[in-house]
């Protein structure tokens, strides 16, 4: 029997060629493709095609170590054996080209390591993960199959398969050839033993045709990459090489002083998306673990972010990029029905952004169409008129430091400005937030002062989509800042660290923000505050959307809850937390779509945990767990961080 012959090689390494060529091909249409969105302004880091600056940090968790399939572990496994495998077939393959400058891949250590042990455990590695993949798309998935799905999936992974058995076979019909088979090539060893009454020119024949088999088979897979699903392969990690720094949602900015031609106010159709939306897009694989964590979702709301993406890919592989009818084929329920709490984001294995897909086309609808949930619109004209978003609230803006004197800010002397924000100021079950504030910092002798007026930063107007009030009120809020010289601000919501973190340097601002779980931990840490532990007080904590996923804040609420009582964790925590409901002007909205309200889930998910009280760090959480909690009954069950260590401040801890 002989080997294949340079010449066969040479085709085959054409063949080969044309195939890459196939590969270049499709990715450059995928570039022409994403081509089309806005291009973002130029990274302080340097510019990407995407408007983008390389990350290194992303690319190498999301896309070599696969950090965010590993929460899955079956699944995570299952991509690294077919990627860890295909990895040593491909060196392994690549090594027979030193065979024709005469040296034998099969001697020495090489041959042994390489050429058999590892080539015959990669070819199992990648059975074993191909098969995952086929017979979890066979069985229909719920995840993978309910919103739609990517088709080609399903004849890629046959075809991967075939071809790793084909490699097995070639090498069977090599083998049984030989009077003793190496030891290493346990696969086709056996294999062989099948062949054993076969003379030499049939397996001769046979290893022609096998092998030709196998080479055209894999030729075919990699030509065909570019042109179906797999080319997640490659886009994902490009899209998690493009990835943002910060965690969450960043909503590009609007450039309020262009021409009215270039005016955008959010999107409609693909070609007004950002170019990165449109990498999202074509990197999205539809797997449905967006759906999975998405509370609007999950509690039978219109919204499927899942459903989003796919019929956004769909305008995109179909040339309607310029079609304005995409946004009605999303819909507006599903489009008010996102919260914001950037669940998918923090899901997505390869980087995707849906959530900010979604907002693009929220601030469409309410800019340019004026078009809005009635709920979410009164609370926009509140918005324009009162300066906050509340309607027939019990509280007053002064009740919550009635009966306590509470320093204004002076600007040089007071070192921090206390931020109340609108739902401190006007619900009066968040008052008591900042009354438990107020005792601490005076026990901690923290120089600090508030406001002379109420105030709100306009996240509910950003998030609801109304990004031309919140630039209002985030400019007028700058400047009072500036005119009282604070450079320090406390705040008690998520969602007023987030604006004033995140968004106002956008328009100028230069002040630090901290939250105020954050606060309190640093000055029990620093012994300035010292509280009283009750190891039999059980106290499990929600994380709010906007301090876990959106500026990875978790351990800070966790050690000042660990230091007055035993704290036990919920199923769904941290990062990977329910949202309460509140995020993206929900609030305000009357919750009643669906099968269930997205509060009413996430207290249950904490009451069942039996511990006697839930402790968050969000007004608005604070105020949508308590709502569900009390249907539960009239006992308290729900308080801020703050509440629970203002009860407990020792009195040696005074100033």
């Amino acid at each position: 029997m002989s080997s294949p012959s340079v010449i066969e090689y040479f085709i085959l390494a054409l063949l080969l060629s044309a195939a890459l060529a196939a590969l270049v091909l499709g990715l450059r249409r995928y570039g022409r493709r994403i081509g089309q969105g806005r291009a973002g302004p130029p990274p302080a880091a340097g510019r990407s095609f995407a408007g983008r600056a390389f990350n290194a940090h992303s690319f190498v968790r999301r896309a070599l170590l696969a950090e965010r399939l590993w929460k899955r572990p079956v699944a995570g496994l299952a991509h690294a054996l077919l990627l860890g495998g295909a990895v040593v077939a491909i060196v392994g393959h690549a090594s027979f080209a030193l065979s024709f400058v005469g040296v034998d891949v099969y001697a020495g250590w090489f041959g042994t390591v390489v050429m058999r042990w590892a080539r015959e455990l990669a070819g199992l590695a990648m059975l074993s993960g191909a098969a995952f993949f086929l017979l979890r798309r066979l069985g229909r998935l719920p995840r993978l199959v309910e919103g739609g799905e990517r088709k080609g999936f399903v004849a890629m992974e046959v075809l991967l398969l075939v071809t790793v058995v084909a490699g097995f076979v070639t090498e069977a019909f090599r083998l049984a050839a030989l009077p003793t088979p190496p030891a290493g090539e346990f696969v086709g060893s056996a294999l062989a033993a099948g062949l054993a009454g076969l003379d030499a020119a049939s397996l001769a024949w046979g290893e022609t045709l096998m092998w030709w088999g196998h080479g055209l088979l894999g030729v075919s897979f990699i030509a065909l990459i570019a042109y179906t699903p797999l080319s997640h392969m490659l886009l994902g990690p490009a899209n998690s090489a493009l990835a943002r720094p910060r965690p969450g949602i960043q909503l590009a900015p609007i450039d309020f002083d262009a021409d009215e031609d270039s005016l955008r106010l959010g999107a409609t159709r693909l070609t007004e998306l950002p170019r990165k939306s449109l990498l999202d897009l074509s990197a999205c694989l539809g797997c449905g673990r967006c759906q999975e964590v998405c509370p609007a979702a999950q509690t039978g709301k219109a919204l499927s972010p899942k459903k989003v993406m796919l019929t956004c890919a769909e305008y995109l592989e179909q040339g309607r990029a310029d079609d304005a009818q995409l946004i009605d084929e999303v819909g507006s329920e599903a489009i008010f029905d996102c919260t914001t709490c950037a669940a998918c984001v923090e899901e997505c294995p390869v980087s995707n952004s849906p959530a900010e897909i979604i907002l693009e086309f929220r601030r469409n609808l309410v800019m340019d169409r004026s078009e809005m949930p009635d709920t979410l619109a009164l609370a926009n004209r509140n918005l324009e008129a009162r300066g906050h978003p509340f309607a027939g609230t019990s509280a007053n803006p002064d009740d919550w430091c009635k009966g306590l004197d509470i320093p204004l800010f002076e600007a040089g002397k007071t070192e921090y400005l206390l931020w109340l924000g609108c739902a401190v100021t006007y619900e009066e079950r968040a008052q008591e937030v900042a009354r438990a504030m107020v005792r601490i910092l005076e026990a901690a002798g923290v120089s600090y002062g508030v406001l002379g007026e109420a105030r709100c930063t306009g996240d509910p107007a950003k998030m609801a989509g109304n990004e031309i009030q919140f630039v209002d009120m985030a400019q007028d809020n700058i400047e009072a800042f500036g005119e009282r010289g604070i450079r320090k601000v406390i705040t008690m919501c998520a969602h007023c660290f987030n604006s004033f973190d995140r968004y106002y340097p956008e328009l100028g601002a230069d002040w630090v923000t901290i939250p105020h779980s954050v606060l309190i931990e640093e000055l029990i840490a620093q012994g300035r505050l010292q509280v009283a532990r009750d190891d039999a007080e059980l106290i499990t904590f929600h994380d709010p959307c906007y301090l876990a996923r959106h500026n990875g804040i978790v351990e800070e609420p966790r050690k000042v809850l660990s230091a007055l009582g035993t704290l036990i964790e919920m199923p769904r925590s941290r990062k990977d937390s329910m949202c309460c409901g509140a995020g993206g002007c929900n609030y305000w909205s009357a919750g009643n779509s669906g099968s269930a309200r997205i509060n009413d889930v996430r207290t249950r998910e904490a009451l069942d945990t039996g511990a006697g009280k839930i402790a968050t760090s969000c007004s608005f959480c604070l105020l949508m767990l308590g709502s569900s909690a009390s249907r539960e009954g009239p006992e308290r069950k729900v308080f801020d961080v703050a509440e629970l260590v203002a009860e407990r401040i020792l009195p040696a801890a005074g100033r």
